[in-house]
């Protein structure tokens, strides 16, 4: 490894140690742990950040819409009265960020309490009626599209609609079952039944809104002050961080999924590689988690539920099971059972086939990169860029002449990984730009080796993010690679690193304060693009089941804006795409004629129909008529999925043949990987992008 890339890669690390300066802390003595950590966050937080905001009136109100909207996000216990109430502190949370100034907390976490007071009291008068499946009205769901309740009489006719769905979906759920199996359980028991659990389900939902601590709400608020940065800039408490180290290293046993907030419920943000999840294939990342059942227990509402309390449902013992009840993209309801394991590593490092098609000879090579893998501790250790290498001589020695490179639902990992694998394609030059305050500095191959000299094709898709972005860009700017995807990649171009508030001198008596993640740099690509909020856009688009879906930096609020910066060299004479134009013209004729992208072009477009369609009836048939509805075309969806394509050939190399076959898991492991080849329409594809790139 050269000292270059050591060095760019140490320098975030090393800028924590010099943080402690006399600016740095507070300018008025706090009374309090939370006075302190606002005057702190504030200081650090203009101190750091890579474009940190003007503080003022603007930040203010921006600052007080999304306060209002983090606090209460179900928009269930306060009403526009309550937040006239709150009004008068509109343009003041600037100066109360700068000075450590608790009164709009205090008094908006009094206005919540009571709103959670008063509205126990509607779910009970629900339950004491008799249940009307004949009712007329409708519910909106999303509470980004409902204004707040005027008074209180509107908020507790939006709390009688919301447990008239809750029933109905109990209902429906309870008659979506066969015959015998009704007969057993007559109607009025089956409508006892569910309201009992409707009764349990609210009283374990406000016994946890009881344990809601100061901390708790406390932590929403400077989160809102600081996510008007950008969202990736984060206060953490203690045991978030310990939460967040634990993550980071995949040593838990339990699902292998990493989960983060979303309103009143958690979301799916990713599926780790190796994971159980990722190897039952059913849970997917932006999937909704509304319920958590162990096994023989009744399923939890997790409605409400902090993060932390739903990870400690969902993690569990090798070896025993649980059920999350879900709500995929297009609203469809449905229960996965997951049996806890270890993550079984080596599924997450790279692997590769030898693939044909047509019956041509077996010359395209294919390697998936599930992350971005290294071992920071070990020099020797796993190192992603080196397996890759590995893989690349294997299938040269096979005969491979040209490459898919498989990044899809790579979340990214090490950038020194990407600065080495990048320059196993090209002779030397510059793979990213990374640009501070101060300063752009230039990543650099200066290795003159080049391990692959045919061309190359990169699949990617709206979970490509990070250094999957940073390797796509790079090989795309060279013309080195064709890019392939359902539209543009992630786009997050920041870089963050952690601050230790602990570490800054004094006020031993309120310590431990936690840590802040802060953005400190945002990274370009060699022509001087950001992939911030952009992210790569391919040089051919696939229909994909999610096409249609808005995901990635630019559905967060704040985010970082795009820009450029100066272009660097882009020469290299390894290879060149030089007919780019006629490979996209010719590749866009087989998608236009092809049924399976045809079909899944019509997929995606139902799929968005039916995530905007967030409104749902309150009529028991009615509402029985649009879940039936949204249920037959998610079976549809699952009877259309890929099924395997007779001309492809996917086989193993021989140099693998002996680890695979020295294990039984390991044998049933490689026959997953080589189905979910064959039956890879954008793989089929790729293959006829790379023998169209021979042909120039």
């Amino acid at each position: 490894m050269n000292s270059k890339k050591a060095w760019f890669v140490v320098v975030p690390l090393l800028m924590g140690l010099f943080y402690i300066t006399s600016q740095c802390r507070p300018s008025h003595p706090p009374g309090s742990k939370e006075q302190l950590l606002l005057q702190l966050i504030y200081k650090q937080s203009q101190s750091y950040h890579y474009q940190p905001p003007v503080i003022d009136d603007a930040f203010s109100a921006k600052a007080f819409e999304q306060y209002l909207k983090n606090l209460d996000s179900g928009k269930r216990f306060l009403t526009r009265e309550d937040i006239k109430k709150l009004e008068s502190y509109r343009l003041k949370m600037d100066d109360h960020f700068r000075e450590g100034n608790l009164e709009l907390f205090e008094k908006s976490v009094e206005l919540l309490t009571a709103g959670i007071r008063k509205t126990e009291t509607y779910y009970k008068e629900f339950l004491a009626q008799k249940p009307d499946l004949e009712g007329k009205g409708e519910i909106e769901l999303d509470s980004d599209k409902r204004e707040w309740a005027s008074n209180d009489r509107e908020l507790k006719e939006f709390w009688q609609k919301s447990m008239r769905y809750d029933f109905l979906s109990r209902y429906y759920d309870a008659m979506d079952t066969d015959e015998e199996e009704k007969e057993k359980k007559p109607m009025d028991s089956t409508i006892a039944s569910i309201r009992t659990d409707i009764q349990e389900s609210m009283e374990n939902w406000y016994k946890r809104m009881d344990r809601m601590t100061r901390g708790d709400h406390f932590e929403v608020f400077v989160n809102t002050l600081i996510h008007i940065y950008d969202p990736h800039t984060d206060f953490l408490n203690p045991k978030d961080k310990e939460d967040f180290n634990i993550n980071m290293s995949g040593k838990l046993e339990g699902i292998g999924a990493r989960l983060q907030t979303e309103k009143e419920y958690t979301k799916v943000s990713s599926i780790v590689p190796g994971g159980p999840a990722w190897k039952q294939k059913e849970l997917e990342a932006n999937d909704i988690i509304q319920g958590v059942q162990q096994e023989g227990q009744e399923m939890v509402d997790i409605k409400g539920m902090y993060i932390d309390e739903v990870v400690k449902m969902i993690r569990g013992k090798k070896g025993t099971r649980v059920t999350l009840k879900v709500k995929k993209t297009d609203g469809v309801v449905k229960d996965i059972t997951i049996e806890r394991d270890e993550v079984i590593m080596d599924e997450g490092f790279a692997r590769s086939a030898i693939l044909s098609l047509d019956s041509l000879d077996r010359s395209v090579g294919y390697i998936r990169l599930p992350r971005f893998y290294a071992d920071f501790e070990n020099p020797n250790g796993a190192s992603c860029a080196r397996d890759v290498q590995k893989e690349l001589r294997k299938l040269t020695a096979e005969g491979a002449k040209s490459l898919i490179f498989d990044l899809r639902n790579n979340g990214g990992g090490s950038l020194q990984e990407v600065v080495e694998m990048a320059g196993l394609f090209f002779e030397k030059g510059p793979v990213v730009q990374v640009r501070d305050r101060d300063r752009v500095s230039p990543y650099q191959d200066t290795d003159p080796g080049v391990e692959f000299t045919g061309p190359v094709v990169m699949l990617v898709n709206k979970n490509s993010a990070s250094a999957s972005e940073i390797l796509a860009a790079c090989l795309q700017d060279y013309k080195r690679a064709v890019i392939i995807g359902d539209g543009s990649t992630f786009g997050k171009g920041t870089v963050q690193r952690f601050v230790n508030l602990d570490r800054i001198p004094g006020n031993d008596q309120f310590k431990p304060l936690g840590e802040m993640k802060v953005t400190i740099q945002k990274y370009y690509r060699v022509n001087g693009g950001s992939v911030q909020l952009k992210g790569v856009e391919p040089d051919i688009v696939l229909p994909d089941l999610y096409s249609y879906i808005e995901t990635g930096e630019k559905e967060y609020d704040n985010p970082m804006p795009f820009d450029e910066i100066k272009s660097l060299d882009l020469n290299q004479d390894v290879y060149k795409i030089g007919n780019l134009e006629e490979v996209k013209r010719k590749s866009l004729e087989r998608i236009r004629a092809q049924k399976e992208f045809s079909l899944a072009d019509q997929q995606a477009k139902k799929m968005k129909e039916l995530r905007d369609k967030s409104k749902y009836p309150l009529n028991y048939n009615a509402f029985k008529a649009e879940m039936d509805y949204r249920k037959k075309e998610a079976k549809k969806s699952d009877e259309d999925s890929m099924k395997p394509i007779d001309a492809m050939m996917v086989g193993n190399l021989s140099a693998d043949l002996n680890y695979i076959q020295s294990d039984s898991s390991r044998i049933g492991r490689n026959e997953d990987f080589l189905k979910s080849i064959k039956k890879d329409i954008y793989i089929a594809e790729s293959i006829r992008v790379l023998q169209d790139c021979r042909k120039q």
